[in-house]
């Protein structure tokens, strides 16, 4: 019989994909960034959300009650944060003009790290999704006061984090298989596109904070 031990790391992987998979703004300029022949930059940044993901992750599997009633009290105003930063990523994407040609990607890693991070980090959806993920588990608010709640808790953190890495490089794999397939004006209509979408979520996320409030 298998222990419930055995469980969490699998579950977090799962979890992990889950919270990465639906078509947001992070997946869209991963994409974005594989296409015009970034791989390693779109990685970085897919880094820096499955990192994001991991602290949610963090929050929601040792129970750290007063980190989730701050991001519960402070909803509105990291929605309304999190729809800035994302119309300021939609207006510089829009004005730039990708080719296929392999070159240096424009940001550096850490800033690339940084904007994958911000953008998951800053989204309460995402940490409504990892309490309900573990609660229907039953695995939310598992504590550190013994060693093995620690051991479980952290095989959780780190299944989460990998199965969102497991994610980006499965995005990242896609896409760079159909790069033969398109030129640099597909890569100015996804561009508009992705610009358009993320001016889109940044736009209903702040109104939504707008409206909390």
């Amino acid at each position: 019989m298998v222990s419930l031990a055995t469980l969490y790391f699998p579950a977090g992987i799962a979890i992990g994909l889950g919270a990465a998979a639906p078509v947001g703004p992070v997946n869209l300029l991963v994409i974005q960034r594989t296409l015009c022949g970034h791989r390693r930059a779109a990685m970085v940044m897919g880094l820096g959300a499955a990192l994001g993901d991991a602290l949610f992750a963090t929050v929601a599997g040792f129970g750290l009650g007063a980190i989730g009633t701050m991001i519960s009290d402070y909803d509105a105003l990291i929605r309304i944060l999190g729809g800035l930063v994302m119309l300021l990523f939609a207006i510089a994407i829009w004005r730039s003009a990708p080719h296929l040609e392999l070159r240096p990607d424009s940001g550096t890693r850490q800033r690339l790290a940084l904007m994958g991070f911000s953008m998951a980090a800053t989204n309460p959806a995402t940490m409504l999704f990892f309490i309900g993920s573990f609660s229907a588990i039953g695995f939310v608010g598992l504590g550190h006061a013994t060693t093995a709640e620690r051991i479980h808790a952290s095989l959780l953190v780190v299944g989460v984090f990998l199965g969102s890495m497991l994610w980006w490089s499965t995005v990242t794999g896609i896409a760079l298989r159909l790069r033969g397939r398109v030129s640099d004006r597909h890569l100015r209509l996804l561009n508009h596109g992705t610009a358009a979408a993320l001016a889109l979520f940044g736009l209903g996320a702040a109104a939504l904070g707008a409206i909390a409030l």
